[in-house]
C-alpha cells in the first residue's frame, strides 16, 4: 500500500512539475492531458488488487509501531461487563421469586466471554436450603450458559 501511495504522489508531483515547466510551449495542453492521464492511471490500476483484499494494509504502518495490549483497560472493561451480567442474573432470579445479590468474575477474549466464578447470596428463610441452592445453581447455570461447578450459592 505504501508503494501505491508513493507512486500516486510521485506521479502527481512529476506531472505538476512538467506541466509547469512547459506552460509556454505549444504542446502544453497535450503534456498537461498526458500528465493527468498518468496520474489517474496510477490511482486506478491498483484498485482491483486493493478492493479484492490482496494488499497488506499494515504496510502503511510506520516501522517500529507495535500494537500494545493494555491489560488495565481490559480488566476494567471485563469487570464492567461482568458487573452488568451480575445485575441481569439478579433480575432473572428475581423473576423466579428470589432476592439475590450476585458477583460474576470472568474473562473476555475476542467475542467470547468465559464465566470463571459466580457467587450468589440469597436473602430469606427457607425450610430446605439445599433444594433452594440446587435450584438457584440450575437457574444461574442455564442463564449464564456455564457449568454449575463455578457457581457458589450462599443463603443469608
Amino acid at each position: 500500500m505504501t508503494v501505491w501511495l508513493l507512486s500516486v504522489l510521485g506521479t502527481g508531483i512529476v506531472g505538476a512539475l512538467i506541466t509547469h515547466l512547459t506552460n509556454k510551449l505549444r504542446m502544453h495542453a497535450l503534456i498537461r492531458t498526458a500528465s493527468i492521464y498518468a496520474f489517474i492511471l496510477s490511482i486506478v490500476l491498483p484498485l482491483p488488487v486493493i478492493v479484492s483484499g490482496g494488499i497488506d494494509m499494515d504496510s502503511c504502518r510506520p516501522s517500529g509501531f507495535e500494537t500494545e495490549y493494555d491489560k488495565g483497560i481490559a480488566d476494567v472493561t471485563d469487570a464492567a461487563y461482568f458487573s452488568l451480567v451480575a445485575e441481569a442474573l439478579d433480575q432473572e432470579l428475581s423473576k423466579a421469586g428470589y432476592d439475590s445479590q450476585s458477583t460474576v468474575v470472568g474473562s473476555i477474549f475476542g467475542e467470547k466471554a468465559t464465566v470463571e466464578k459466580v457467587d450468589i447470596k440469597i436473602k430469606g428463610e427457607f425450610s430446605d436450603s439445599s433444594v433452594i441452592i440446587l435450584r438457584i445453581k440450575e437457574l444461574a447455570a442455564e442463564y449464564l450458559e456455564t457449568d454449575k461447578a463455578v457457581i457458589d450459592v450462599y443463603v443469608e
